[in-house]
C-alpha cells in the first residue's frame, strides 16, 4: 500500500499553502483611497445659476443617477455651443440623446425632472422657435454646466 504522504503530494500541499498565504498577504496590503474621486472637474457656477439648478439637482436622489446626469449634462453643455440649431432641434437633441444614454432608466423615476429641465432650457431660449444666437447657446451651456456641477456635489 502506498503512503498518502509521498513527495508529490507533500509538494502539492506546500504549494497550495504557499499560494494561499501569498494571496492573503496581498489582500491585506491593499490600500483603499478613502477620498472621493472626482468624476468631472467643473468650476462652481454663479449664485444666479445655482438658484436655477439646485432645485433640479435636488430632485435626483440616487448617487448613480446623479453621476450619470452630471456627465450627460456636462457633455450637452460642451456640445451645444458648437451646433447651429433652433429651439425645437435643441429640445429634440437633448431628449433623443438622453433616451439613448439612459435607456429609459429615468422614465417616471423622478417626478417633475423632465418639466424642470424643459423650464431650464426655456429660461435661455424662450418658447418661440428660432435659430439660437451665440449668446443663447453660451447661456444654455452655462446653465447645464451648472446643473452638472450641482449634481456632483452630493
Amino acid at each position: 500500500m502506498k503512503s498518502a504522504f509521498n513527495l508529490k503530494n507533500l509538494l502539492a500541499i506546500a504549494l497550495i499553502l504557499f499560494g494561499t498565504i501569498v494571496a492573503l498577504q496581498n489582500q491585506s496590503n491593499t490600500i483603499i483611497d478613502e477620498e472621493e474621486i472626482a468624476i468631472l472637474e467643473i468650476k462652481e457656477p454663479s449664485e444666479e445659476i445655482l438658484k436655477l439648478v439646485k432645485p433640479i439637482s435636488d430632485l435626483v436622489i440616487d448617487p448613480t443617477d446623479r453621476a450619470k446626469l452630471a456627465i450627460f449634462n456636462q457633455e450637452f453643455a460642451t456640445r451645444i455651443t458648437k451646433y447651429t440649431t433652433d429651439n425645437q432641434q435643441t429640445n429634440d437633441v437633448y431628449v433623443l440623446a438622453a433616451s439613448h444614454f439612459f435607456n429609459d432608466e429615468l422614465n417616471d423615476k423622478y417626478a417633475g425632472l423632465d418639466k424642470a429641465i424643459i423650464k431650464l432650457l426655456q429660461s435661455s431660449i424662450g418658447d418661440d422657435n428660432h435659430i439660437l444666437t451665440d449668446e443663447e447657446k453660451v447661456d444654455i451651456s452655462l446653465k447645464f454646466t451648472g446643473l452638472a456641477w450641482s449634481l456632483i456635489q452630493k
